[in-house]
């Protein structure tokens, strides 16, 4: 219990007491207000959250998929737009199918493949299709290991570790 008498703490000499050793305040360079000035806060990673993608959060693509287009693989939409564009020419053209099957075969064999013009494109160490035998198939035409549904992983924000909408995996 502390007693004052006119404004004077008589336990302590009347002065207040002098700071010693290393403990800076919280408006000291490198301080926060938060933590008294003894450092700084740090997140926990959220590498076990159900949203993060390989050091990026996914959340927002989660939640609505497709939104933002930015966050869409250019070299899956450079694919697609050539597809879509050779599909009209070949309504237009009135092409039938195993016409339209053959020409877009040479056409693809011209163009750039999937990732041939992305810097970042990374192919898995090994095919996963290769393994039962049925390499080549629909589900691996753009086998970069940052492709997710359409997204690239690498252009979804960072994840800055756990936060208030951390969803354990």
């Amino acid at each position: 219990m502390t007693f004052e008498k006119n404004g004077e703490n008589p336990g302590k000499g009347g002065r207040p007491p002098e700071r010693t050793g290393t403990a800076v305040g919280p408006d000291a360079p490198g301080s926060s207000p938060v933590t008294g000035g003894r450092g700084r806060v740090m997140r926990l990673p959220g590498i076990n959250c159900r949203f993060h993608e390989a050091g990026h959060c996914a959340v927002d693509e989660t939640m609505n998929p497709g939104l933002n287009e930015d966050w869409r693989c250019d070299e899956e939409q450079r694919i697609v737009r050539a597809y879509d564009h050779f599909l009209e020419q070949a309504e237009t053209f009135d092409l039938s199918s195993e016409q339209a099957t053959a020409l877009w075969e040479r056409r693809l064999a011209t163009i750039p493949p999937p990732g041939g013009l992305c810097a970042d494109y990374t192919p898995p160490p090994r095919c996963p299709s290769c393994t039962g035998g049925g390499c080549g198939d629909a589900e691996d035409w753009l086998d970069c290991t940052h492709f997710r549904e359409g997204v690239c992983v690498l252009l979804l924000p960072r994840c800055d570790g756990i936060c208030e909408r951390f969803q354990g995996a």
